[in-house]
């Protein structure tokens, strides 16, 4: 009998995966912190418990008004479990959308029915059947090794860094340069190149290794087996792995680890021609992007560069002197991501990919999802996006539409103009819900090759030269960022928004359901997106999708920022653990959104047992639980605010909420009247 082994996918998004940008709702944001809240600075605010502290006070009374979250998943919460391994768990999310994806892709990968070549189900199928049946082969072992061969006679820093680029390229290897090919937010209709960060060294990330350099250990040891596994004694490999975390100290220094990923950063960011590209990476020989992307150069003008200063960091660490470092850094994330294919080779392999039988099915799944995403993104499209639900999601888009143009006509603070111009925007929107079907060609069975191994290979090559393809294109309206598969919502600054197929089933949704509690919930999200054409930043796009900040008057413009400033100040009033404030400014897009949203769907209904329901089923499409230490580290990277903060402090200055719950001083939701804020 074949013995059936842990195998770890090569990370094919890793270098080229195409980003969500900043304006994105997610309602299983297992980012977002739960939290209660100080509700203005009224006598009868309280500071309550992060969602983590689970409460004795079982026996408490609960009261809608004085923690409306708490009130409706106290007892959901207190049932709640976070999975092993996992930082939070979502009362909606998560298990059930991940069983039936994983299901489905079991089901075709038992299938036995002969599926027609180049069919995203062939694919599946006969990928998920190679992860089942993988074992170690000869011809795999000798080039996972020759590469590290190769790594280690390397006889200068240029000479790594040449078979470095090579890993990449070819192999799918990771590499300090976190390239990736995605719309360019300046100009929707375009491609782009993006230079992120690295934010991890070896599984580590920079923010700890800059809070402590003994957070460093991990590494080290990482580094110190795989030079064990090439026949170093246990001293000198653990030698060469104390050098290497010399280079994570240094990055992690120069790196921004405080400064969370936005689309208002992103936009703020010039893009760097390529021969500047060149300059700054002045220790390297030839072009880093052809070394580590291919043939780019003559397909876009240039790359944005997202953290510099990081980047002037490795570039001073590319010497000679370095060389020890670099290649037991390349050497050892290279084996150890490989090592998942060759795990017999070497006890030490073997020990960090341990036999799992009974998952073999999980982890072929996973690696399937991994590695042929469009695929399951199309299939799951075909099986559950029905005639039915599109009716559904289009009726909830215009329905909520209307409701937006009846609150902006109203909104007299803002010109006639600037109305007239929002509404066209309005208007504009576009709504996606499944992503085009790409042309099956039968040529694409032979992406499937001699064995996992092989495959995984193939199928990174074709994303990547299929993403190279693109960058001189325009870019279409109808693409989505997203797969349907996705639990998640997603406002585009070309002026469209993505509902994925896997947030609109129930109970987020159902389009034969009572109309309130899709409202509450899907409902509030749509009108969320929709919301994030007129935050902060996405009011700088006009109508057509186009970054021009001048389409709006500058007196209009003024009396909006007055208006998102007060909203910062509003927020950052807002506590979990009651010590951890919520930085208002970070948060104030996706908060901008969150006021919309409410405002939009509460506008739709004016009877009180309607509106009850409506508010229950908002607060539970956001009951999580997150583990404290990651609700607080959260507060200063997440443009979300934690979870309960989404509920209460949205809750706190509606105005039909604080009507159909009759709120007064003294109860902990109220907030004085003059210390509301609205969007509009």
């Amino acid at each position: 009998m074949q013995k059936k082994h842990k195998l770890l996918s090569l990370l094919l998004a890793g270098m080229l995966s195409v980003n969500v940008c900043g304006c994105t709702m997610q309602a299983n944001d297992d980012s977002s912190g739960s939290s209660k809240t100080e509700a203005g600075d009224s006598d009868g605010a309280k500071d309550e418990k992060s969602d983590g502290e689970k409460s004795d006070s079982k026996d408490t009374e609960r009261r809608p008004q004085d923690d409306f979250y708490d009130y409706i998943n106290y007892d959901a919460l207190m049932n709640m479990e976070i999975p092993y391994g996992e930082s939070a768990a979502s009362r909606f999310a998560g298990e059930s959308v991940n069983d039936v994806i994983e299901d489905m892709i079991k089901e075709i990968g038992n299938s036995n029915e002969k599926f027609p070549d180049g069919s995203n189900e062939q694919l599946i199928h006969d990928l998920y059947r190679q992860a089942i049946d993988y074992k170690e082969s000869d011809a795999v072992v000798n080039e996972i090794m020759g590469n590290c061969d190769r790594i280690l006679a390397a006889k200068d820093i240029q000479e790594l860094f040449v078979i470095w680029g090579d890993l990449v390229r070819n192999y799918g290897a990771q590499s300090v340069f976190n390239f990736n090919i995605a719309r360019d937010y300046h100009d929707g209709t375009r491609y782009c190149i993006e230079l992120y960060s690295l934010d991890t060294f070896l599984g580590t990330s920079m923010k700890k290794i800059k809070e402590l350099s003994k957070n460093c250990t991990a590494a080290n040891n990482i580094a110190r087996d795989m030079h064990r596994v090439m026949g170093d004694d246990y001293e000198t490999a653990d030698e060469k792995g104390k050098q290497m975390v010399y280079l994570a100290i240094d990055i992690a220094n120069a790196t921004d680890t405080e400064n969370s990923m936005t689309l208002e950063k992103m936009i703020a960011t010039e893009k760097t021609s390529f021969a500047d590209l060149d300059s700054i990476m002045s220790n390297v020989d030839g072009s880093v992007v052809e070394m580590f992307i291919g043939d780019v150069i003559n397909k876009t003008d240039g790359v944005y560069i997202y953290d510099p200063d990081q980047l002037k960091a490795i570039n001073d660490l590319i010497t000679d002197e370095n060389l020890e470092k670099w290649r037991s850094y390349i050497f050892a994330s290279y084996l150890k991501e490989m090592g998942a294919y060759i795990p017999e080779s070497n006890d030490i392999l073997r020990d960090y990919n341990p036999e799992s039988k009974e998952a073999e099915d999980k982890l072929a799944a996973m690696i399937v999802q991994m590695n042929l995403g469009t695929a399951v993104s199309e299939l799951y499209a075909e099986r559950y996006y029905t005639p039915e639900l599109d009716k559904g999601i289009h009726d909830l888009f215009d329905e909520i539409i209307d409701s937006y143009d009846d609150l902006i006509n109203k909104a007299d603070w803002l010109t006639a103009d600037t109305r007239k111009h929002l509404l066209k925007k309005l208007h504009g929107i576009r709504l996606l819900t499944t992503p085009t079907p790409h042309k099956q060609d039968p040529k694409d069975a032979k992406l499937i090759g001699a064995d996992l191994y092989e495959t995984t290979i193939n199928i990174m090559k074709k994303k990547t030269a299929d993403k190279i393809a693109k960058l001189p294109e325009k870019v279409s309206l109808d693409e989505v960022d997203m797969s349907a598969a996705d639990f998640n919502a997603q406002y585009l600054p070309t002026n469209c928004i993505n509902i994925t197929v896997a947030i609109m089933q129930k109970p987020m949704f159902d389009p034969n359901g009572d109309n309130a509690e899709n409202l509450g919930a899907l409902g509030s999200i749509v009108g969320h997106e929709i919301g994030h054409a007129f935050d902060s930043t996405c009011i700088n796009y006009d109508p057509d999708g186009k970054y021009d900040p001048s389409w709006i008057n500058e007196d209009d413009k003024q009396v909006l920022k007055e208006r998102a400033d007060a909203l910062s100040k509003y927020y950052s009033n807002y506590t979990i653990m009651e010590v951890y404030h919520v930085d208002g400014e970070l948060t104030n897009g996706e908060n901008y959104a969150d006021l919309s949203g409410i405002e939009c769907v509460t506008n739709l209904i004016d009877d009180e047992e309607e509106l009850k329901k409506l508010f229950k089923s908002y607060a539970e499409s956001w009951c999580t639980l997150e583990v404290d230490t990651d609700a607080i580290s959260m507060l200063k990277l997440d443009p979300h605010s934690p979870a309960k903060t989404r509920v209460n402090a949205v809750l706190a200055s509606n105005k039909k909420f604080n009507e159909v719950y009759d709120l007064k001083e003294g109860d902990g939701m109220y907030v004085a009247p003059e210390e509301r804020v609205s969007r509009w």
